[in-house]
């Protein structure tokens, strides 16, 4: 049975916060970035389709003039929509992944042909029952073919998501996991519910929530997470210990590495602030991965990183920072890069006794300056030899 008094509260509250995200990224749009416009126009059939959704419970069984043909309509635009939303949503997925609009032109064009064709057969839905019949009595009933539109629109959320865990396991970062979680979980659950119970309606009020728990999970990274190496930022560090000050600490509980890149205005000056860039994203990546599961990492301004160990013994800190070094060695080497890419290092335990965030970051810093004026005047040594061979 359908409680007409539930759908219209279910789906105008997704409307409502459609409307309300519409208006939130509406500065961002107009800025002409791909993914906030692929966000709104998410948003933008998010709102349709929950009134849609409401037209379609509203006729169904009811028979006054142009009834039947309503149905017909609005049942066939849900069918529509549906695919084309989550064609949508893998395509702001990738992008938000990769960044790479050559690639979406490239592949994308086929990605598209079973949500064009699942638009093609609910067009052809308004004249002949392919995805769902439409009585005398205008009562609503699926047809068997209507799987195969299911499929196309779960099988786009689903790719999305296979898309995120496997740049995750690949890159060692959690960029966009969590948003896609609470995006894709409220669905997959009002999906069910609604399947299993005719008569609710709940799948676009919680693509509604998803997409809102999104964009605010976004919006929170993206206050927190530096957007050029992916790493945490100085704010989400000085948060981060400060919350350490506060609270005690058992001994070798934190360990801090500060590092920055030998010579980076050199190489910035030589070859350029894209490549300047692209040495950080490479420090970035390396940080990542040697920390996972122990810590984090963290862009202190410039070239300058701060790594936060948790719980390690002296050995594994150790080991840690000598992976960095080799990582970061092989890694220039696997780009052919014109110049010796090195870093130096300072290493400090938090002294919950003596120390404040001030002194922790004071000792990492001398510590990791003490290490670089070594390196330069071994490179001043080697030069003067040079000189003297010559």
């Amino acid at each position: 049975m359908i409680n007409l008094p539930a759908i219209f509260i279910a789906n105008g509250l997704g409307a409502c916060l459609m409307v309300i995200m519409l208006l939130s990224n509406h500065r961002n749009v107009r800025s002409g970035f791909l993914d906030d416009r692929l966000f709104s126009q998410m948003c933008l059939l998010a709102l349709f389709l929950c009134l849609f959704e409401t037209v379609t419970f509203c006729v169904d069984g009811r028979l006054f003039w142009g009834a039947i043909p309503l149905a017909r309509i609005s049942n066939a635009l849900l069918f529509a929509l549906n695919a084309v939303f989550s064609f949508l949503w893998t395509v702001y997925v990738d992008y938000k992944l990769f960044g790479d609009l050559r690639r979406l032109r490239r592949v994308y064009p086929y990605v598209a042909i079973p949500a064009g064709a699942v638009c093609v057969m609910a067009g052809v839905n308004l004249f002949a029952n392919v995805f769902f019949a439409i009585s005398p009595e205008n009562v609503y009933s699926r047809m068997p073919l209507a799987v195969l539109a299911y499929i196309v629109t779960y099988g786009y959320l689903l790719f999305g998501a296979v898309m995120v865990v496997r740049y995750r396991r690949r890159r060692a970062e959690k960029y966009l996991f969590m948003p896609v979680a609470t995006f894709l979980i409220p669905i997959f659950i009002g999906s069910i519910l609604q399947l299993l119970f005719y008569g609710l309606a709940l799948i676009w009020v919680t693509v509604a929530f998803g997409l809102t728990s999104m964009y605010i999970n976004l919006q929170n990274e993206a206050t927190l997470v530096d957007s050029l190496t992916k790493l945490y930022n100085r704010d989400y560090l000085t948060r981060y210990l400060s919350r350490a000050e506060q609270r005690y600490l058992s001994a070798n509980a934190l360990t801090g590495i500060m590092l920055d890149v030998n010579s980076f205005k050199q190489i910035n000056d030589t070859y350029g602030h894209t490549e300047g860039d692209a040495v950080l994203r490479l420090v970035g990546r390396v940080l990542l991965k040697a920390v996972k599961g122990r810590g984090f990492a963290a862009r202190y301004g410039g070239d300058e990183f701060i790594v936060i160990l948790q719980n390690q013994t002296p050995e594994a800190v150790r080991q840690i920072s000598d992976r960095i070094r080799r990582d970061i060695d092989a890694s220039s080497r696997n780009r052919n890069c014109p110049y010796q890419l090195s870093i130096s290092m300072g290493i400090h335990v938090y002294d919950q006794q003596a120390d404040t965030i001030h002194s922790f970051l004071q000792a990492m810093d001398a510590r990791m300056y003490a290490e670089k004026r070594q390196f330069y005047s071994c490179q001043a040594n080697d030069r003067r030899a040079v000189q003297r061979r010559s």
